[in-house]
């Protein structure tokens, strides 16, 4: 069961939406946001490309780009460091086309998920000096590789740091913490101290895509990757699960009208592929269609495979690189369905399904889907959840987390028990021995300090509204209000006292709800979908004394309260309102 909550706001939101020219539940979405101004609002639904701020307030941003001119001019070879993942692979994509435009003796090195893990290892860095690399240059990484850039330093190489990780840090008995920061000769990183950019949320693509035109500038060329670096930023911004607020919201939506419209022969190939060619680009497209192919490749075999795609000019080339990324991913899809229900399982039959953070040891689940298995199992029960598989003679694993629970500090209070870990407060890496596992569960559980409210997935509502408040009108306005994700989530809305005009069931299981519903403030009839409510309904109906036969094929009186999303139905040239819903209780 969910908590439902509904949003509180102080602004009048009656004389914001006259002031704005919308609807009153569309600006009590804005306010909800804490967005209170009129100029607030204005950045917010305008999302102007032209107000993003200025790449040289990064610290070390201007020295870092120094440092690569210097090398670029003087012929010195460099290696851009990236990652496997959408991010890393659109950063290093970004920072290799532009270096080799600019004529750098430049190469990208992206780590192995399986052999290396994530980020910077020792190993790579003396393999990149045997090679001859004078220069790395690291992105969506580095900010934690304190013996690594050291190393590199020892061996003579040049260092510069892109990274939007957060910093580590060192806690004394009173609480107090020390940041530690890599001795690279330049630190991009706006979590970072003493970094007076003003917005601390950019993922490693739209920061990459920042320092290239500032490496452009700085070497007076005009910048002619912008749209098609613009749409890999809005990539990798959707796809990172970055805060969608400020200069992320600016960045998506004009980045994914570049992406609908792209040159860029390898991403071409691949939306092709992916059947969505005759489509406005979205930020479902960018994350569950396109992103999802891009990690594949790094998940089941080297993300080299994907930034060869984006570097390829040759359309028959692309294309079999993109079939290739297409392909990968409908066999990691088999691998996850089989993955996620055997830790559902494991879960379910055991003591496990009494502790608050699940940590769950499957040695045969692929470790390039461990995040996905954990993100699964973490909406099932609604729990941090770190799943962990072997990897050689250690185990790797995954941590996703929920809003009250920071896995990030939480696991950094059992560094001790790690060979390597990073990440974010609802999403880590790690990598242990096998024989700490069950300390690392014992440990976290202990610490552990979520009460059950905490435990229970809050459902929150914008604006109770009548159905005489719903028509297309509103439907397109909020849908204006896109892109949507993280700390801007699709607008939630709710309406008591919802009678069923009419119940069909949908899709090759039957499991789809589709229902014909008025309220009793309006005999407007609107459509309602909901595509996972169907055991929940069914179980109300027979607890009525119904079937879900009896309820389909004639009409009952059935009253529900309901949250729901409000969406345009497009179809044959039409559009029209549809609810998608969300809960509901009778």
């Amino acid at each position: 069961m969910s908590i439902w909550k509904l949003k509180r706001t102080n602004v009048n939101t009656a004389k914001m939406a006259e002031a704005l020219n919308v609807r009153e539940p569309v600006a009590c979405v804005l306010a909800n946001r804490k967005i209170g101004t009129f100029s607030g609002a204005k950045r917010f639904l305008d999302c102007d490309i032209n107000s993003l701020y200025d790449g040289k307030l990064f610290k070390d941003a201007v020295k870092g780009c120094n440092i690569i001119k210097n090398a670029v001019l003087s012929n010195k070879k460099i290696a851009v460091y990236g990652d496997y993942d959408v991010d890393g692979v659109m950063s290093t994509t970004i920072l290799y086309k532009t270096l080799k435009y600019l004529g750098a003796d430049v190469i990208f090195y992206l780590p192995h998920r399986q052999k290396e893990g994530y980020g910077m290892n020792c190993d790579a860095v003396r393999e990149l000096k045997e090679s001859g690399i004078d220069v790395i240059l690291t992105c969506d990484n580095g900010i934690a590789a304190v013996e690594e850039i050291a190393l590199a330093k020892e061996l003579g190489i040049t260092t510069v740091v892109l990274d939007h990780h957060e910093c580590q840090y060192i806690e004394n008995e009173n609480g107090e913490k020390t940041i530690k920061l890599p001795p690279s000769d330049a630190v991009i990183d706006a979590k970072q101290p003493l970094c007076e950019y003003p917005f601390k949320f950019l993922c490693a693509g739209a920061m990459s895509y920042k320092f290239a035109k500032l490496l452009f500038e700085t070497f007076n060329k005009e910048f002619v990757f912008d749209k098609e670096f613009l749409s890999f930023a809005a990539v990798a911004t959707v796809c990172d699960i970055v805060d969608m607020l400020d200069e992320n919201r600016i960045i998506v939506k004009n980045g994914l009208k570049e992406l609908t419209r792209t040159t860029n022969t390898g991403m071409r190939a691949l939306i092709n592929l992916t059947g969505i060619s005759d489509r406005e680009i979205n930020e479902y497209h960018a994350g569950f269609v396109i992103g999802p192919c891009i990690n594949a490749t790094g998940r089941l075999e080297s993300a080299t495979t994907a930034v060869r795609l984006f570097t390829e000019n040759d359309y028959n080339k692309a294309y079999e690189l993109a079939k290739e990324l297409v392909d990968l991913n409908a066999e990691r899809k088999e691998m996850t369905l089989g993955a996620v229900e055997r830790a559902k399982e494991l879960v379910l039959n055991s003591e496990l399904k009494n502790d608050r953070v699940l940590v769950l040891y499957d040695e045969s689940v692929h470790e390039s889907i461990a995040g996905i298995v954990a993100g699964r199992i973490k909406e099932m029960f609604y729990k941090p959840v770190i799943m962990i598989t072997n990897s050689g003679d250690m185990a790797k694993g995954s941590a996703r987390s929920i809003e009250a629970y920071n896995i990030f500090e939480e696991l950094l209070k059992c560094s001790d028990l790690f060979i390597k870990f990073g990440g974010h407060p609802m999403a880590a890496g790690l990598s242990l021995k096998k024989e700490n596992v069950n300390i690392l569960r014992q440990r976290l559980n202990e610490n552990c300090s979520l009460t059950q409210n905490e435990l229970t997935s809050v459902i929150r509502i914008e604006k109770e509204l009548s159905f005489n408040d719903i028509d297309i009108t509103l439907a397109k306005q909020l849908e204006a209000l896109a892109p949507f994700g993280k700390e801007c989530p699709v607008p939630i809305f709710g309406t008591k006292k919802v009678f069923i005009k009419k119940v069909s069931l949908l899709g090759k299981k039957r499991d789809i709800i589709k229902f014909m519903l008025y309220n009793e403030d309006s005999r407007n009839l609107i459509d309602g979908i909901s595509f996972d409510g169907y055991e929940k309904f069914t179980s109300l109906i027979e607890s009525k004394n119904y079937t879900i036969e009896e309820v389909v094929c004639s009409s009952v009186p059935i009253c529900m309260d309901i949250v729901y999303c409000i969406r345009i139905n497009r179809f044959n040239g039409r559009e029209s309102v549809q609810l998608e819903i969300k809960d509901f209780r009778f």
